[in-house]
């Protein structure tokens, strides 16, 4: 794809290549190819949709390794966010869903219960457009949960 200048389809596969670094553990160099190389190519062209997939993946990688504890809940966040924010201006149910569901969880992890309660409730929304009732009903299950630790003790 290089040779040929398809930059669209060298960011693409970049990506895969990460996903695939990913799968066997090797989270430093996934991260790296999608931050130095793959990011910057899908930046450059401003296609929305690698953009967002790519951010996802970010975030996925900082998860799996610890990043929470590692002090990069920011970037993960901030990852997360804007994938979450692109994929609603596609109107993209898949990307909202899936997407929504692990900013929900950073979100309530965090503290934001609000917030969390909020983003699943969208990502269910999406789930179920999706017709995909099992993953729908975890994520209301997660905002039933975060509604019983704001109520006061008895």
């Amino acid at each position: 794809y290089e040779r040929l200048g398809d930059v669209r389809e060298r960011a693409v596969t970049m990506g895969k290549i990460a996903n695939i670094l990913q799968g066997r553990g090797e989270h430093e160099e996934a991260l790296r190819i999608l931050v130095d190389e793959a990011l910057p190519l899908a930046e450059k062209l401003q296609d929305i949709d690698v953009i967002a997939n790519l951010r996802f993946s970010c975030a996925q990688i900082r998860l799996n390794r610890g990043g929470l504890e590692k002090g990069e809940a920011q970037a993960i966040y901030d990852d997360l966010m804007m994938s979450y924010a692109l994929n609603q201006k596609l109107q993209r149910p898949d990307g909202v869903a899936f997407v929504g569901s692990l900013l929900g969880q950073v979100l309530a992890v965090a503290g934001h219960k609000k917030e969390a309660a909020a983003v699943l409730n969208q990502s269910a929304s999406a789930f179920d457009q999706l017709g995909m009732a099992d993953q729908a009903a975890q994520a209301r299950a997660l905002v039933v949960k975060l509604a019983e630790k704001n109520e006061p003790p008895s």
